[in-house]
């Protein structure tokens, strides 16, 4: 696992960060800053542009709407990862492999201290590879975004990468005519300025990457906290020193068919910016030194034994407080405005400084290939977010405890096309001509998402086939191919010409089919088909190939108290396969591992552990068994001094707009108030804990707020608990329910409207809702809709107004049994006030 505080940067290589492993001395994991456009086995870029045009007249009499005729379309495919190219790898080792055999060198030395080791007398050979301890993570394609149908029709929303190796990620979008020719202009042209030169960003692709992992803090405890609504005032005085003005201009777009212009448009674009990276973290330095964010750093073992290598573990320790801070306040109140790169204008003279704007650029004796330069000089750029509702911001909490493994967070983001050469951005295009309606191409990305190394994987092999009939043709139109991978870098393409049916709209699924087969043993799980899938990014992971995969890490576990922990794991639904069970040991120096598990042809994910604990004074204490169906397991100790719950939170977004669980922990004795909140925005589970001193007690309460759709707010009670309390499930959901008012059979030739004044009151969630419905004889059915908090069939309260023929008759209130009201003519008894 890798070491939080343990981490180096290696020259030429800005936007990499390598940590130390806890244990392995030799092994460090590489976490790059800036996603790149992945390499299939050829080295080339696995970005692909296709621009699908037809002709102008076809074009023209298919479209619905004669003012936007689009003649051509596109399609952009990609697949991104967290990758070193061999250039980088091999810089990074030389470098490595210089520093860790010095024994002076600060980075050795306190590496050694902080884990109280014996440096070795050996040579050490610097090995890479990359975190296997992600908890959770997604990725998201931002490009041409809210400019409507015509730029971008649609595009792959959050995906998850990989989580495993070098965490890939496909995304695919699709654009109007007017993205179409965009992009293509940018990939095959690049932008001019008005001074004749290439524009710092010709295509603003941005990937951005959310990921959650786990490290080892060793020797100390640190406690960050701060907040959100004081660094958020905070921010808003700072606005006006950062802001900056780049470029502002104008842009015109003609579009032609057959020579004649058919649309003009025009639209001015603003570089304006109020902050960089470099500014955030001197914003985060104000605030740490203000107090406004509070860092306490209560233990450090022996490591700063003298005031020279104290300061220097407050340095690094800050350092890797900041991008933890960094990473946060980014995505709670700053969002991306343009991401350019480095090597602009101001290298060639233009403009106020000569400087390269990040400062570090790479030596360019050290072998970079051009491709890589390209990533290394990206400056990112952000607004402030001025509609930030800061009630809805968690506070920063980070809290690390002594010899823990904690979480953390990574938000590698870059702009796409700057990674690319000009060759490169020229070969990812190709142009399909689909003038003959009967023609069109299915190209199918092909990877697969599993770590070969550490799952001992000799192969995967994916076979993917296509066979349809086209109906106006009669032509079989077909195609099968088999793919082999053998180390998880590969990136493959499945090209087929796909059919129509007999109402001209595409046959565009395909068959798959995947075999995994591993090292050293002949048995191996049998193939898994997938039928009639459409993916145009087809990620074969561990889930497509029919495993469960379960990542067991060490949480807060005190381990000068608890000598080793034993989980042991079983499938429920196939517990009697060698791979369906399996026991896991934790201890100091083994803080994780994995457990993968074939499912045999079942759905159930679903399958139960048990924790047994063994100590240093020679007593065992172990769990009863519980179920779960997570992907990533934390294992806590259950030794006195923690509050935990789990709050399991299900909404449903059509009625619900947003929620928020506190909790409230008070430990009258030792004078502690503590409040803990989440916002959710759709079904989640929160796992909260807190560390509790000794003797301290384990109960808490609880509440929760929701506001719904319709502006209705509703906030529970408090409810009191005790830690590991099995919590129903907080399920946030509204009904959606009417009254239907017929008024058919009421005789229209006495009545010419019928009123109907008609109620619905929930006073226990303060809920009421009127309506006044007026019925004629060309309009006798309506509808009273109502979002009850119940199922039930709910009560209605209603009055009647008849008039007609000079003459009025008022039905006092009355109760009905919610589903259909039908009125009658109202009777005879009832008095009648002259109209």
């Amino acid at each position: 696992m890798l070491s939080l505080l343990d981490t180096i940067k290696v020259p030429g290589l800005p936007d990499v960060e390598f940590y130390r492993d806890h244990k392995k001395e030799n092994t460090f994991h590489v976490i790059r800053s800036i996603p790149v456009v992945a390499r299939d086995q050829d080295n080339k870029p696995t970005l692909k542009y296709n621009l699908f045009a037809r002709n102008a007249d076809i074009a023209y009499a298919s479209s619905p709407n004669k003012d936007l005729v689009e003649a051509q379309l596109g399609q952009l495919v990609v697949t991104v990862d967290l990758s070193l190219s061999k250039e980088e790898h091999k810089i990074a080792v030389n470098y490595l492999r210089k520093i860790i055999n010095k024994k002076e060198h600060p980075f050795v030395r306190r590496y050694y201290k902080r884990y109280k080791r014996k440096m070795p007398n050996r040579k050490i050979e610097p090995v890479l590879t990359y975190p296997s301890t992600w908890k959770s993570g997604t990725a998201k394609l931002e490009i041409l975004e809210g400019l409507g149908d015509t730029f971008k029709k649609s595009s792959s929303a959050e995906v998850k990468p990989s989580l495993t190796a070098s965490n890939s990620a496909s995304f695919y979008a699709t654009f109007g005519a007017e993205g179409a020719e965009i992009i293509l202009d940018a990939l095959s042209k690049g932008y001019k300025t008005k001074k004749g030169k290439d524009e710092k960003t010709p295509l603003q692709a941005i990937v951005r990457y959310e990921l959650k992992g786990y490290g080892f803090v060793p020797n100390l405890e640190v406690k960050v906290t701060g907040s959100s609504s004081q660094i958020y005032d905070f921010l808003q005085t700072q606005e006006n020193t950062y802001k900056k003005e780049v470029e502002q201009g104008k842009r015109t777009r003609t579009r032609k068919i057959a020579g004649i212009t058919v649309s003009k448009k025009s639209w001015l674009y603003d570089k304006r910016v109020n902050i960089n990276k470099n500014d955030i973290n001197s914003l985060v330095e104000k605030m740490i030194d203000s107090k406004i964010i509070r860092v306490d750093i209560t233990d450090y073992g022996d490591v700063g034994s003298n005031s020279a290598e104290k300061k220097e573990v407050e340095d690094q320790l800050r350092q890797m407080l900041m991008d933890l801070i960094f990473g946060t306040i980014i995505k709670s109140f700053f969002e991306t405005s343009f991401i350019e790169d480095g090597n602009g204008e101001n290298e060639e003279g233009d403009g106020e400084n000569n400087t390269p704007n990040n400062g570090v650029q790479p030596n360019p004796d050290m072998g970079l290939s051009a491709r890589d330069k390209w990533v290394k000089n990206q400056n990112h750029y952000y607004y402030f977010k001025n509609d930030v509702d800061k009630s809805k911001i968690s506070n920063i909490n980070f809290h690390f405890k002594k010899n823990g493994v904690v979480e953390f967070l990574k938000n590698p983001n870059g702009s796409l096309a700057v990674q690319l050469t000009e060759s490169e951005r020229k070969a990812a295009v190709q142009y399909i001509d689909v003038s003959s309606p009967e023609v069109q191409i299915m190209q199918v990305q092909i990877k697969v998402n599993a770590d070969f190394e550490a799952d001992n994987i000799h192969s995967v092999i994916v076979n993917l086939s296509y066979k349809e009939k086209d109906h106006k043709s009669g032509i079989i139109r077909q195609n099968a191919k088999s793919f082999l991978f053998q180390t998880g870098d590969e990136v493959f393409t499945f090209r087929v010409s796909m059919a129509r049916n007999a109402k001209g709209e595409l046959l565009d699924f395909y068959k798959a089919e995947a075999k995994i087969s591993y090292k050293g043993t002949a048995d191996a799980p049998p193939p898994i088909v997938l039928e009639n899938i459409s993916d145009r990014v087809l990620n074969i992971s561990y889930d497509k190939l029919g495993f469960i995969t379960t990542q067991v890490s060490a949480g807060e576990i005190d381990w000068d108290s608890i000598k080793e922990v034993v989980v042991d794991l079983e499938y429920l639904a196939e517990p009697n396969k060698p791979d369906t069970k399996k026991q896991i040991r934790l201890n100091k120096d083994s803080l994780s591992d994995n457990w993968k598990c074939f499912m045999y042809g079942h759905k159930d994910k679903e399958y139960r552990y048990k924790v047994k604990y063994f100590y240093h004074d020679g007593t065992e204490s172990e769990t009863a068994y519980k179920t779960d169906t997570r992907e990533a397991l934390s294992i806590d100790d259950i030794l006195v001094g923690r509050a935990k719950a789990s709050f399991d939170v299900i909404m449903d977004t059509n009625t619900v707009k947003t929620a928020k669980v506190e909790v409230l922990y008070k430990d009258q004795l030792n004078g502690i108030s503590e409040e803990f909140s989440k916002w959710f925005s759709g079904t989640e589970t929160w796992d909260w804990s807190m560390r509790l001193r000794e003797g301290a007690t384990n109960t808490f309460t609880y509440r929760y707020f929701v506001q719904f759709t319709d502006g209705l707010v509703k906030t529970s009670e408090w409810k009191e608990a005790v830690s590991d309390e099995n919590i129903d499930p907080i399920d946030l959901k509204r009904y959606q329910q009417m009254l239907t008012i017929d008024a058919g059979m009421v005789d229209w030739t006495q009545w010419q409207v019928v009123y109907v004044n008609v109620a619905y009151e929930d006073a226990e969630n303060q809920y009421i809702k009127q309506e006044t419905i007026r019925l004629t004889q060309q309009d006798f059915i309506k509808s009273f809709e109502i979002h009850s908090f119940t199922p039930k069939s709910n009560s209605f309260n209603y009055n009647l107004k008849f008039a007609g023929n000079g003459k009025v008759v008022d039905i006092s209130d009355q109760t009905i049994q919610g589903g259909i009201l039908i009125l009658e003519n109202p009777k005879a008894e009832i008095p009648v006030e002259d109209a």
